[in-house]
């Protein structure tokens, strides 16, 4: 890790030498050197994930440790993710996703550990909810808990510089654990990547292709496996037990690009089930609304408690976001109305970006078609991003 310490004898020798303001400025300037050269390296590195980059070559390993985080529904197991030099630290939450690994992840450890070489302690705590690919009311209260856990470090980490970061839907229930009324005071920064503001646009998004934001509007072809993934996060608040085996089936179906096995016989489903059902299946945008209203209202409270929306007033951190501009899972509009809401727009790092598919950094190509200064562009605010989310480190 880049870093820049005065030592002793150096400091014996300024003393009398350099004003204390000449001093701060000297300070000030060498750490922006140093977080310009961190962002350039972890940019590269981003940009080539799931192997080891330049950073490796020039910080020491992290010391990775289990442990047991305690949390008010069940102890969580995590892993926590300890930089090499041994001094205080910024520090976050590194919340999964929806991912049957979880924290074990391949793409999870590779960031967490390029995390720890940049200069934060990270702990990736093991949601039960993300993890079986749906989010619930309790995965909030373990992130929480997650933090608090983070928070009891002491040495090791600056305790004003403890964040949270959370990708595509699992951003969501991130950005509602910072704004809980038992940390939003303590949380410095929130990080949404590919993230969302309400789960009805989402879910009108997910099912019919179109969104729309004020003056930005646009519709994406659906895609199969969002809709698979979005029934398989209610599968578990149906009620019948028929529903779940023929709503699952079609689940699994769609997550693989089977369109065709979406259709199920008239009759095989109870109401709430062909509600859903209908949901899902659904292209009309008008009629999402409506449909929402006719299901199960156990997976209306989840859809409404999971919804940020709900909570944006009460949001204290910093707010980092970064959004694919043609994501196909969720639309970037959805990081656009976090912006709206959020109630310090001076504490509002955006980065909307053609540069990035979703949550992949690696997947998007250059296109002729595309002026290059647009791309230098959203170069330049994701750098600007990444370089303040980097400065937490210290």
């Amino acid at each position: 890790m880049l870093s820049f310490k005065v030592r002793p004898w150096e400091q014996r020798w300024l003393v009398g030498w350099i004003e204390p303001e000449t001093e701060a400025m000297i300070t000030r300037t060498l750490h922006r050197v140093s977080d310009a050269g961190l962002t350039a390296l972890a940019l590269f590195d981003l940009r080539h994930a799931l192997r080891e980059g330049l950073l490796s070559r020039i910080s020491p390993p992290p010391d990775v440790r289990t442990v047991i985080v305690p949390a008010r529904h069940s102890d969580l197991k995590a892993d926590l993710y300890l930089p090499g030099r041994p001094c205080r630290h910024g520090a976050l939450v590194l919340v999964p996703g929806f991912t049957e690994l979880g924290k074990d992840d391949p793409r999870i450890v590779w960031l967490a550990r390029l995390l720890a070489r940049i200069g934060f302690t990270v702990l990736t705590p093991d949601l039960l909810g993300l993890r079986s690919l749906r989010a619930r009311e309790a995965d909030v209260d373990d992130m929480v808990d997650s933090f608090r856990y983070l928070t009891s470090l002491g040495a090791r980490i600056r305790p004003d510089r403890v964040g949270l970061l959370g990708f595509s839907y699992g951003a969501g229930p991130t950005i509602i654990a910072a704004a809980d009324p038992a940390i939003a005071s303590q949380v410095r920064f929130v990080i949404s990547f590919g993230g969302y503001y309400d789960l009805v646009d989402v879910i009108r998004f997910v099912t019919t292709g179109h969104f729309a934001w004020q003056g930005h509007r646009g519709h994406i072809p659906p895609s199969p496996h969002a809709r698979g993934r979005f029934l398989l996060a209610n599968l578990d608040l149906l009620r019948d037990g028929k529903d779940r085996e023929i709503l699952a089936e079609v689940a699994r179906g769609l997550t693989e690009g089977d369109w065709q096995g979406a259709a199920v016989p008239t009759g095989e489903l109870s109401p709430w089930g062909t509600a859903l059902h209908a949901l899902l299946v659904n292209t009309d945008p008008e009629r999402v609304g409506p449909l929402i209203e006719q299901l199960d209202p156990r997976i209306r409270e989840r859809i409404a408690f999971l919804s940020p929306s709900r909570v944006m007033g009460r949001l204290q951190a910093h707010l980092i976001i970064i959004h694919g501009l043609e994501d196909d899972f969720i639309p970037y509009t959805e990081s656009l109305r976090l912006v709206a809401a959020a109630p310090m727009k001076d504490r509002v790092h955006l980065a909307i970006t053609r540069l990035i598919i979703h949550v992949d950094v690696t997947g998007a190509r250059l296109r002729p078609a595309i002026p290059l200064r647009m791309y230098l562009r959203e170069l330049w605010q994701i750098t600007r991003v990444v370089g303040f989310m980097i400065a937490q480190r210290r």
